[in-house]
């Protein structure tokens, strides 16, 4: 069986590994869809995504492909559809894996049916001032939309049509102060000299941001309702981003949601950029991934792209998205001390696990 798994692993932890091993039988094969370097909270990731990806197959992986940037910052509707559109695409995959808070299956997908049918129930809910979660659980007062695994997983359950295999999730829970099972608590406790933040180039976010009007605000997903008035206001006194989030946070704006904003206006991403990954990007394999890279040339419906040649030989809207990816690449780069150089989306080699 070939089983797929939509991460961020950011970083890698035990919870991790914990899903893949008991998810993962003789003989069978993992495939993680990733985020690159810029993950779904409206960060960077904490390590780039081939330290990221190394860490994947060391902890059970076979074979890591790349969510593009553009969809992993989008709301975890849209990070959880692209990463299940990828695994679909390869045309290997029996069943989709995750972790959450409650394993019962059954339960999961009668709720995601329900926010299916709902979903004008809770966008009139939204019209009147709630944020969509405030929204979500006004319209379907169920415990478990109180946990943010078992939210993701509803996601998935909404638009996939692979097998589903939900892997109770252990320790104390997300955004908690374990250092074993929480990525954020092991966050925290990262040196931050040795990782990757907008922290680090602040001064460059809050430059672009300043450079903005409320007309380009406006054309920035998720603005809306005149939000880009607001953004503008705090833009011209916020002196850090968390200054600039607080001022820019209603009861209606999650904090989350503001981040995500922020950042696809510093990186460029309008609602009108495309959102439909294009390839399928290789950064990594095992021994067994790498058995299944003959049969994916076969079954994908999508093109395989490991390296800057193949997209070039694709040419179109293939190429264009790899070239943004480079871009995002490079801006990535800032947020380390000191800032690495340019070029690292087209020089950086594969992660091949022998």
């Amino acid at each position: 069986m070939v089983i797929g798994i939509v991460c961020e692993f950011n970083p890698f932890h035990q919870g991790h590994q914990h899903l893949i091993r008991t998810v993962k039988k003789d003989g069978d094969a993992v495939i993680c869809a990733m985020s690159g370097n810029f993950v779904q909270r409206g960060e960077m990731a904490v390590t780039d995504k081939f330290t990221r990806t190394k860490a994947a197959l060391e902890g059970g992986a076979d074979l890591v492909i790349e969510i593009p940037t553009v969809c992993a910052t989008r709301s975890a509707g849209g990070f959880a559809e692209a990463g299940v559109q990828l695994l679909e695409a390869t045309g290997l995959c029996d069943a989709l894996a995750f972790g959450a808070e409650c394993d019962d299956v059954t339960a999961l997908q009668a709720l995601a049916s329900t926010l299916n049918e709902q979903d004008g129930a809770v966008k009139a809910a939204m019209a009147q001032g709630l944020s969509y979660p405030a929204a979500r659980k006004a319209v379907i007062p169920s415990p478990l939309l109180d946990t943010p695994n078992n939210l993701l997983a509803i996601e998935y359950l909404r638009c996939t049509k692979l097998q589903p295999i939900a892997v109770k999730r252990i320790g104390k829970g997300h955004d908690s102060d374990d250092p074993a099972y929480s990525a954020s608590a092991i966050r925290a406790g990262m040196d931050d000299r040795t990782i990757a933040s907008l922290r680090h180039c602040e001064s460059a976010v809050l430059y672009q941001l300043r450079k903005m009007n409320e007309a380009d605000f406006a054309l920035i997903e998720d603005v809306s309702e005149g939000l880009e008035n607001r953004i503008v206001q705090a833009v011209k006194t916020a002196r850090s981003l968390e200054e600039l989030y607080a001022l820019i946070k209603t009861k209606r704006y999650t904090h989350s949601r503001i981040r995500r904003i922020i950042l696809r206006a510093f990186l460029g991403i309008t609602a009108a950029s495309e959102k439909q990954p294009q390839y399928l990007r290789i950064l990594g394999f095992s021994v067994k991934g790498k058995e299944l890279l003959p049969a994916l040339k076969n079954t994908a419906v999508l093109p395989t792209v490991a390296k800057y040649s193949d997209a070039k030989a694709l040419g179109g809207k293939a190429l264009a998205q790899f070239e943004q990816e480079s871009r995002f690449t490079d801006i990535y780069s800032l947020g380390f001390c000191p800032p690495r150089p340019c070029g690292l989306e087209k020089s950086s080699p594969l992660v091949i696990l022998e």
